[in-house]
């Protein structure tokens, strides 16, 4: 609840939203660093920048929690787990066929 309240006063507070655009962008380059982490030890690029992949899987984070909150029974913590899996899950799927693309071209000069 406190980063709902925060975000509000953000809205209307253009000094405290300076301050709270500090600690959300370290914790975006935290997120964006395991991302570009995870993708690199498989040798390939994320989908999109990781710092865009970061602020999305920390939005669907915070509104899921959110609803959690808000809406008592409406999504279970397992469902919410599922739902942050599904997307972890479609990141890495996204990099699966990419490094399987990347594999078929290399192939496919190296056989030129």
């Amino acid at each position: 609840m406190n980063w709902t309240e925060a975000r509000m006063l953000a809205a209307r507070d253009a000094k405290f939203r300076a301050k709270l655009a500090v600690l959300l962008t370290e914790r975006r380059a935290e997120i964006a660093e395991l991302i570009e982490y995870v993708y690199g030890s498989i040798g390939i690029a994320p989908p999109l920048a990781a710092t865009a992949v970061a602020m999305g899987f920390n939005s669907l984070f915070e509104g899921v929690k959110l609803n959690m909150l808000c809406s008592a029974g409406a999504l279970t913590p397992a469902d919410a787990e599922s739902v942050l899996t599904l997307f972890v899950d479609s990141l890495m799927h996204l990099a699966r066929m990419q490094l399987s693309r990347t594999a078929l071209s290399k192939g496919a000069m190296d056989g030129a």
